[in-house]
């Protein structure tokens, strides 16, 4: 994604104002998504400390890929 982006959107007359702006973009979208996903990996973890919570979980998760992978198989 960024090698398209840095081909997309850089501007060869100035080359170092655009990578610039395209890697304030990216660090703009990046650090609250991967903020996010940690927090919610971190509690995510907590969580399924139990056994049972952990079975259930992957079992939802397998049930959920199988689901997703349902209209290539048709």
């Amino acid at each position: 994604m960024a090698v398209t982006a840095m081909a997309t959107y850089t501007i060869p007359d100035i080359y170092l104002a655009s990578v610039l702006i395209v890697g304030v973009a990216f660090a703009l979208v990046n650090v609250p998504s991967v903020s996010t996903w940690a927090g919610f990996g971190s509690a995510l973890r907590d969580w399924l400390s139990d056994p049972t919570r952990l079975k259930w979980f992957n079992i939802t998760m397998a049930v959920l890929l199988v689901l997703s992978l349902w209209p290539m198989l048709k």
